[in-house]
């Protein structure tokens, strides 16, 4: 299933800059790196979190849980 970077509901801003990167499916973000994404311009921690959540990826792998 092809998820579109439209029915994220990003900022479109965000979602215009990506679009001129060549991405349009959420499967053409997998193989970036969570520094990579962030690094887009646009990309603020709201959307990072939700490609993160679309991709089925932890959005903060090294945090470690305080106890």
């Amino acid at each position: 299933m092809d998820t579109k970077l439209a029915d994220l509901k990003l900022k479109p801003s965000l979602l215009n800059e990506l679009n001129q990167l060549g991405y349009e499916v959420i499967e053409d973000l997998q193989h970036l790196s969570a520094a990579e994404l962030l690094r887009i311009p646009g990309m603020g921690g709201h959307c990072y979190r939700k490609i993160a959540k679309a991709l089925s990826r932890d959005p903060y792998p090294e945090m470690k849980k305080r106890s």
